[in-house]
């Protein structure tokens, strides 16, 4: 079966095909079809904005259509930047830029109140009334050392560790991984209406 996956995020794509093709589906992207326009994402909710980005894909294409709002969440700036992860800074910043700010930002924040965690919405339209929809977050804490081998599309990753395992996400083999990966648990909770 085939599915398309409503992103142009490189690292949100490679992490979405190899879960998917486990499962036997087949991920069509948008670079895939030639569509190159990005949807805006106007809701202030990471569901909202799922949901809309999955139904208008599927009106484009007509294929089932996966589409995924998530951003980063820091519990002392009251959930920002939540659905502006990528807007932080008040425009579509570059991850050297987000990674510069975010290695201020994380000084000002007293060391006992660094929690944090990433958080994805899950979003399947099939038709225009046949939605489904999970999320689901890693949680962590953010810290002051800063690692640069964070994967490209994920440079909020450079200062947050995963509470379980106490390793930044990208120090953690596959195996740990898969145990906290939000989007896995995701399709796992929506794969049943593919």
């Amino acid at each position: 079966m085939k599915i398309l996956l409503a992103t142009h995020n490189p690292g949100k794509i490679k992490d979405y095909q190899r879960i998917l093709g486990e499962k036997g589906i087949e991920v069509v992207t948008l670079n895939n079809l030639g569509i190159e326009g990005k949807f805006d994402e106007t809701k202030d909710t990471f569901r909202a904005n799922a949901e809309d980005k999955a139904l208008y894909y599927y009106r484009l294409t007509k294929m089932p259509t996966l589409a995924e709002d998530g951003g980063f969440v820091i519990d002392y700036l009251n959930g920002e930047p939540g659905v502006k992860s990528r807007r932080w800074l008040g425009y579509e910043a570059s991850d050297e830029e987000i990674v510069r700010h975010l290695a201020g930002v994380v000084k000002r924040i007293p060391e006992d109140q660094r929690q944090a965690r990433f958080t994805a919405t899950l979003c399947l339209a099939k038709s225009e009334t046949d939605l489904h929809c999970a999320t689901n977050s890693i949680e962590g804490y953010l810290t002051e050392e800063y690692n640069d081998n964070y994967n490209e599309g994920y440079p909020y990753r450079a200062y947050f560790i995963e509470k379980n395992f106490e390793k930044y996400l990208m120090d953690l083999d596959q195996e740990e991984y898969d145990q906290i990966n939000h989007r896995q648990k995701n399709i796992e909770a929506i794969i049943k209406y593919i």
